[in-house]
């Protein structure tokens, strides 16, 4: 009887042991790895307006349907490939950008692009600390000030997650706040937040696994008094351990937004955006 007693207090505090798993969390390149990541984001958007007649009719005569519906997809994929660590804990990267094709539909019209970034290559560096810098950009089909854009971009960028410096538990919580500008054709950007809460549900087999709640609001600290924007969304997110880096990252994320452009008109969007990323390493 005192064995099997003892058995099931072995396997009790196996259990407990497991259950309070903690691990600290951050996302880094590794030397001598090859990632591959494929990236998809899709949005619907319906944009109606709120006018007088005089308004409305010039938008008829325009021959401008309302609500103006429109669709969109990107695909894109990349590839960083990391080389031997030197003695100071650097490492020289290669980063491949295949085709960028984006698909847009208005109102039943599609047009398909080719983005300008497809097909480029970027030369550098990540330090110790894992920060990335920029040697050169090779590429046919982009200007200068798209060279200066992508370098300012990728030597600046920031994790998908930005994970807590204490270690986690499964069941343990925690928040970010990313911001976000709208680009609006004929006026100025709309600045919002999205704040974040991170779930971390389970740990298994060597990957952890997180839900995400996102709530967007006004960014208060720029002047929008015509503006009001909203929405919550949802999303999941795996994390190989052993890599120290974010495998796949889903995301939905609904949002309306009002403008009021001028004492005759009012402008209400609902959009809704998702993201699928997949990332595997070699």
């Amino acid at each position: 009887m005192k064995r099997k007693t003892t058995f099931v207090l072995l396997i009790l505090i196996s259990i407990s042991s497991w259950a309070q798993e903690s691990i600290t969390f951050k996302t880094k390149f590794k030397p001598n790895k090859k990632y591959q990541t494929q990236l998809k984001t899709t949005s619907q958007t319906e944009i109606e307006f709120e006018a007088d007649k005089e308004i409305m009719d010039r938008f008829k005569s325009q021959g401008i349907e309302l609500p103006m519906i429109m669709e969109s997809e990107t695909n894109m994929s990349t590839s960083i490939v990391t080389h031997n660590l030197d003695e100071n804990g650097g490492f020289p990267a290669t980063m491949s950008y295949g085709k960028i094709i984006s698909k847009t539909t208005i109102n039943g019209e599609e047009t398909i692009e080719e983005k300008p970034y497809s097909g480029i290559k970027i030369l550098g560096k990540y330090d110790a600390d894992n920060k990335f810098k920029v040697d050169s950009i090779l590429g046919k089909n982009i200007s200068q000030q798209m060279r200066t854009t992508l370098r300012a971009t990728l030597e600046n960028i920031q994790q998908a997650i930005k994970f807590p410096e204490k270690p986690l538990k499964i069941g343990d919580k925690f928040s970010s706040e990313v911001p976000m500008s709208i680009p609006m054709q004929g006026m100025n950007p709309i600045s919002i937040k999205i704040d974040i809460e991170y779930l971390l549900t389970e740990i298994k087999g060597g990957k952890a696994f997180f839900d995400f709640k996102q709530t967007v609001t006004l960014d208060t600290s720029q002047e929008q008094v015509n503006v009001i924007a909203n929405g919550t969304g949802t999303g999941t997110s795996e994390y190989d351990i052993n890599e120290s880096y974010l495998t796949k990252y889903t995301s939905r994320l609904p949002m309306d937004v009002t403008v009021k452009v001028n004492e005759k008109m009012t402008m209400k969007m609902k959009a809704t955006t998702t993201s699928e990323q997949h990332a595997v390493i070699e």
